[in-house]
Formats: structure tokens, C-alpha cells, sequence
């Protein structure tokens, strides 16, 4: 590539399948919007497990649900009510609740604080021993998002986010960037970073759920814009190929009319580089050549010419004037 003081070349950006695209610089509010992908991780998980010899009496939960403090995973029985039970032939499951649960108080299990229940081992009428784990639990679900390297100067806690599944994209939530850190960053690697946003039992994914997003970063009011595809890079500036109105062609200069400046730095492109671009040239000139051509057909006709045939004088009879090939 080369750089000349004086030169133009109207190109327009061209997308992946060749054909060139025209757009238009543009005044308004530009807003950066990152794009974030990422997952959904279980954090500070942990076991429950049973403290009593006795029997899993009931099971009043699922895996992949939410439970509060207050809410009973299952009821345990000890020996004694559970013999008690058995020998009464009750399924009811009013009686741990109540009257049982007053005078033998079954043992009920739940989690110390709100938590997504993982895996549930207990069962209905199993006899457990002490320490035996019936229920995989976790404090809170995260969204944990990677931003890219080119990103990561734009992400700030605090800003807006818009997520959702990717297998379900019509179903969106909204949060607020937290916990915001940036990769380690190497001698040569630009770090790219990672958010944790936490989830709620009204706006959650299941674990493992693979997910994306946008994070409204920051708006520049009334600025000029254009595509970046648009733009071209050469040692460190940028470049935009912009329309332009030429006059005379030369094969090493062109004319230009408008669209640019004096001392305007251009970008000449090498032919590979064109992608199927053409290049501005010198070529035939069919209006000009065709306003030469009347220019010259209206010059003036030499002496005798420019006289009416029937006022040119003629040869008297018998006399051709002298030989035109006499000495």
C-alpha cells in the first residue's frame, strides 16, 4: 500500500458476499452495546444430610426448585414413630404436620436459607442412618459472563444488562453488571473479563443453561457515525472510503470536484486488497469525444471550400486547365 499527496477512491464497504453495500454517515445517538455470553453455575453448594436414625417418611420437593427457609424438603421419622405409623396403616400426611408432629416431632429437613435444591437422594419409606446425604443444594445461582478482550474497557459494574437463553431467546430477563473483574493480563494478550450477576427465583435459568446478552455500556449524543465494517486500517489510522464528484482523469492523477479537501489524507489500496472493487481509471471520454468530433466538423473549410458549388468557378469548354503532371 501507498500513500500519494494527491489522490481518491471511492469505495464502499463490502459485506462477506461481495457485492458492494452504500450506506451513509449518519448524526444521532450512538449506543454502545456490548454483546456477553456465558453460563449459569450453581455457587456455594452443599449437602443435607440426615441426623437421626429413622426413616425418610415424605419427600416435598424436586430437583432444579427453589425452597425457601421455611419450606420442608422432607419430614424424617425416629424408629418409634415410624413403628407407631406402620402399625396405624395411615398415609396421611396431615398426621406429621399435626397431631404426630406435636407429641413424636418428626424431623424436618430444610435448607438454612433460601436455596435451588440440585439433586434430591431421599425417598419416600427409606431407613437412613446418621450422616447419610439426602439433598444437594446450592446458596444462589450465578450468571457468569465473559466479555471479550475488545469489550472490557466499556464494562462497568452497574450497568444494564438484557439476557436470555440462548435456546430460548423470547423470554428476556434484565439485571445490572456486577462483581466486574478483568482476566490476568499477560505481556502480550489483551485481558478479556467476567461478571457475576445473582439469580432470584423470579428470574433464574437452570444450571448449565448457556446463555447471551447485552450491556447497554455507554451513549454518545448527536455524533457522526457509520459502519465500522466501512472503515479501513493502515499503520495505526483509519480510513473512509466516501463518495466523491471527479472532473478530468489522468493515468496518474484525477480532478476532484467535491467530497474532499485540500491536504486530505487518502488510502490507495493495493489490487489485492480491492476484493472486487474497481478502480477508478483513466478512460475514453465518449461526451467529450463526441463534443471533439462536432468541434471539428464545424472548423472552418479551406479558401475555395466554403464557397457554394454552383459559385466555384468552372473550366471553360476545351479547356481542363494545365496538366497536372506537366513539368
Amino acid at each position: 500500500m501507498r500513500l500519494p499527496l494527491a489522490a481518491a477512491l471511492a469505495l464502499a464497504a463490502l459485506p462477506a458476499s461481495g457485492e458492494p453495500a452504500v450506506e451513509a454517515v449518519r448524526r444521532g445517538d450512538l449506543e454502545v452495546r456490548v454483546k456477553v455470553t456465558g453460563t449459569v453455575v450453581p455457587a456455594d453448594v452443599f449437602r443435607l444430610k440426615s441426623t437421626i436414625d429413622g426413616r425418610i417418611e415424605t419427600v416435598l420437593t424436586s430437583s432444579y426448585s427453589w425452597r425457601g427457609a421455611d419450606q420442608t424438603l422432607a419430614f424424617m421419622a425416629h424408629k418409634e414413630l415410624a413403628a407407631i405409623l406402620d402399625a396405624r396403616g395411615t398415609q396421611d400426611k396431615d398426621i406429621l404436620e399435626d397431631r404426630w408432629q406435636r407429641v413424636y416431632r418428626p424431623t424436618p429437613i430444610r435448607c438454612p436459607s433460601t436455596c435451588f435444591v440440585l439433586k434430591v437422594f431421599a425417598k419416600a419409606k427409606t431407613w437412613v442412618k446418621p450422616q447419610t446425604v439426602m439433598f444437594e443444594a446450592a446458596r444462589s445461582l450465578q450468571l457468569v459472563a465473559r466479555v471479550r478482550p475488545e469489550d472490557s474497557h466499556w464494562v462497568r459494574d452497574g450497568q444494564p444488562l438484557t439476557f436470555w437463553a440462548v435456546k430460548d431467546p423470547s423470554k428476556k430477563f434484565s439485571g445490572r453488571v456486577a462483581r466486574f473483574v478483568l482476566d490476568v493480563q499477560g505481556q502480550k494478550v489483551d485481558p478479556g473479563g467476567t461478571f457475576t450477576l445473582e439469580l432470584s427465583p423470579d428470574r433464574y435459568f437452570d444450571p448449565g443453561t448457556e446463555w447471551e446478552g447485552i450491556v447497554a455500556a455507554e451513549t454518545k449524543k448527536n455524533v457522526l457515525f457509520v459502519p465500522t465494517a466501512s472503515l479501513l486500517s493502515y499503520k495505526g489510522n483509519s480510513y473512509l472510503p466516501v463518495r466523491v464528484s471527479t472532473g478530468i482523469t489522468t493515468a496518474e492523477f484525477t480532478q476532484i470536484n467535491a467530497g474532499a479537501e485540500e491536504k486530505r489524507p487518502v488510502l490507495v489500496l493495493d489490487e489485492a486488497d480491492l476484493k472486487g472493487a474497481a478502480r477508478h481509471k483513466q478512460e475514453p471520454d465518449r461526451p467529450a469525444l463526441e463534443r471533439r468530433a462536432r468541434e471539428l466538423q464545424g472548423r472552418a473549410l479551406p479558401d475555395d471550400e466554403d464557397e457554394p458549388r454552383s459559385r466555384r468557378r468552372q473550366p471553360e469548354d476545351g479547356d481542363f486547365g494545365e496538366d497536372p503532371y506537366a513539368d
